[in-house]
């Protein structure tokens, strides 16, 4: 078993030059390209989504590989989850490959076996490098294509930092200078999670409401602030035609960063990034188009570099608090 620990960016513009300067200012250990198909499998009642796993067949050239993800965590846009990797011969996944202990028993297990179907499907071209940076190797890889589901199909363009070795703080800070490429937003949504949507299987993203209740301490309120914030984000993103949904869905994303900025006037130690966080809660809440640090339009300031910034340091300090 390994854990995957990683960092998720959505690309929304062509970053190509712009990150060939920045790698040029890296030491890369190694690169390499790859064409690399995906299938991932469920159960028609989604058993194994229940149980908050993911499961997929890759392909490269003439080898292939079964992969398990099992439940894990998300804090801000860091990403921490364990996986199983086994070689495989045939086109569908052979579930005992994998540890017994994952399982809630053998039975239930060798249930989901017996119903397993190819559910979507995933297909990018994946660029990587392995970088040493800050005492730490972490890889970076850029993926472009798309999704298939039987409900149509969506693009990739996404660039992921996963730590290899060395300590988390590297792989922030690392993903701080990628912010600063602009056009970055960090993501919430893995593949997967796109996947079941175009393959008619997910939920979609809906209001939510707050999560706030007496007594909750300082770092649990800027957990669940940040991932409120980030859900409607999302949300708002989602909805470029329809103008009540965005209305609402910006109200809640002030009310994440609201419960953010009070849990963290709460803690005995200043945090670094509250001046900042502040500072875009007062630009939210006026609405009034003038200009200062912060862009007027909501699409431009979900991709602008100090906004990314901001998510990543507080993503940061709570995986430090943890």
């Amino acid at each position: 078993m390994q854990t995957e620990i990683e960092i998720k960016f959505f690309v929304a513009r062509d970053i190509a030059a712009d990150l060939s300067n920045l790698l040029n200012s890296f030491e890369i250990k190694e690169s390499s390209q790859q064409q690399l198909g995906n299938v991932y499998f469920d159960t028609p009642t989604l058993d194994l989504r229940r149980l908050d796993m993911g499961l997929r067949i890759r392909r490269c050239d003439a080898y292939a590989e079964q992969t398990i993800k099992c439940r894990g965590q998300a804090v801000g846009g860091l990403h921490a989850r364990p996986e199983y990797n086994a070689p495989i011969g045939g086109d569908l996944p052979t579930l005992n490959a994998f540890p017994a202990e994952i399982w809630p028993d053998v039975t239930e297990r060798d249930r989901i076996q017996q119903q397993l179907v190819a559910q979507f499907s995933t297909d990018f071209l994946r660029r990587h490098w392995l970088i040493a940076f800050e005492g730490a190797e972490i890889e970076l890889a850029w993926d472009q294509g798309e999704i298939v589901g039987s409900q149509g199909s969506t693009t990739i363009n996404e660039l992921e930092l996963e730590l290899k070795s060395g300590d988390t703080t590297a792989l922030f800070a690392l993903a701080q200078r990628l912010a600063k490429l602009s056009g970055l937003r960090l993501g919430a949504q893995s593949k997967a999670q796109r996947g079941y949507q175009l393959a008619g299987l997910g939920k979609p993203l809906a209001l939510q409401a707050l999560v706030e209740h007496e007594g909750m301490d300082g770092t649990t309120g800027v957990s669940e602030g940040l991932r409120h914030w980030q859900h409607h984000e999302q949300l708002w993103l989602e909805h470029p035609q329809d103008e009540d949904i965005q209305q609402q869905a910006l109200a809640a994303l002030c009310q994440g960063i609201d419960l953010v900025a009070r849990s963290a006037a709460t803690l005995p130690q200043p945090t670094p990034w509250l001046p900042a966080l502040s500072s875009l809660h007062a630009h939210l809440q006026a609405q009034s188009g003038e200009q200062n640090e912060w862009p007027a339009e909501l699409a431009e300031l979900f991709l602008y570099p100090a906004y990314v910034e901001l998510q990543l340091a507080i993503a940061a300090w709570l995986h430090h608090a943890a």
